[in-house]
């Protein structure tokens, strides 16, 4: 999509080990060229990444957040453009410079919750899996500026507007492009999907409510309006319309999580619940529907149960 005769944006596809596929953004204009976010750490994601960037290097990379499939680019990238600069939220600085740390010192907190929370054998392992690797994926970079909501960013011809829309991950940035009324969301909503709310613990061990976080993040996405690029599915033609119709939704499994609860006499552990809301998930998902099941519980007023 371009903007004017001097401003163009595309998302580049990139390959998920699950199939899928999670969209970086170039911004390029005529004295500058930005990339936002860097694919996953797979070496085909990597790959892709550099192949698509070989016609001109990138001066400054922004990253939205710190999962694995939006910066795991960054080995890759800091060896083929050792002058690239790194922007990222300022909250998210801890992470990128001691990844080996925060990761597992998340890990243990995790294991501790899931202990507390009734999980065992298959589900407690499936839970805990990939810390280790994710710890050891070398995707640290020193920040050249830590970003806050509210900044304005002037890149030669491009402006980007920093949002800080936590919820999804308490770190988690969407730029806006105010030339082009363009919004770069991240993993804060898709057309077809909602976006799992974050599994956070504060420094004393205890899980943090973060459903209503993300709703409200929504609800100002829904504020800025105009076309939405998402990291994950197709363009939204208007993320007003998308981030709206994302909380309805999220409303609606709320209900029938309330349902579910009314059929116990007692607090239900947390596998329990989960069949309950669920039926029965397979092996795989079972940390994906833990997120959303914890989310629900949260917004409903059922959390202290499971903190």
């Amino acid at each position: 999509a371009q903007g004017g005769m001097s401003l163009r944006v595309e998302r580049i596809p990139l390959p998920l080990p699950w199939r899928g596929t999670v969209y970086p953004t170039v911004i390029d204009s005529p004295s500058v060229r930005l990339l936002i976010d860097s694919g996953h750490t797979a070496a085909p994601s990597r790959q892709a990444l550099l192949s698509a960037l070989s016609a001109r290097p990138p001066d400054i990379l922004l990253l939205t957040h710190a999962h694995q499939d939006h910066y795991g680019g960054l080995p890759a990238l800091r060896e083929r453009y050792p002058n690239l600069l790194v922007y990222a939220a300022e909250c998210a600085r801890p992470y990128y410079e001691d990844q080996e740390r925060t990761v597992l010192t998340h890990r243990d907190r995790l294991e501790r919750f899931a202990h507390r929370a009734g999980l065992t054998g298959d589900l407690l392992e499936q839970v805990l899996s990939g810390y280790e690797v994710i710890a050891q994926s070398g995707c640290t970079a020193e920040l050249e500026r830590g970003l806050v909501d509210g900044d304005e960013l002037e890149f030669g011809e491009v402006v980007v507007r920093v949002h800080h829309h936590p919820g999804h991950h308490h770190h988690h940035l969407v730029f806006e492009l105010p030339e082009l009324s363009t919004v770069v969301t991240g993993d804060n909503v898709f057309e077809t999907n909602l976006t799992p709310p974050q599994v956070r613990f504060d420094d004393d061990g205890l899980r943090v409510a973060t459903l209503p976080t993300l709703l409200d993040s929504l609800e100002r996405l829904a504020d800025l309006g105009g076309r939405g690029l998402p990291s994950h599915g197709p363009e939204l033609a208007d993320v007003s319309v998308t981030a709206r119709r994302a909380h309805a939704a999220y409303r609606r499994t709320a209900q029938r999580v309330t349902r579910a609860w009314a059929q116990f006499e007692t607090p239900p552990s947390l596998p329990d619940l989960m069949e309950a809301v669920f039926g029965e998930v397979p092996l795989p998902f079972v940390g994906l529907r833990l997120g959303f099941l914890l989310g629900y519980v949260d917004w409903v007023g059922l959390g202290e149960h499971y903190r």
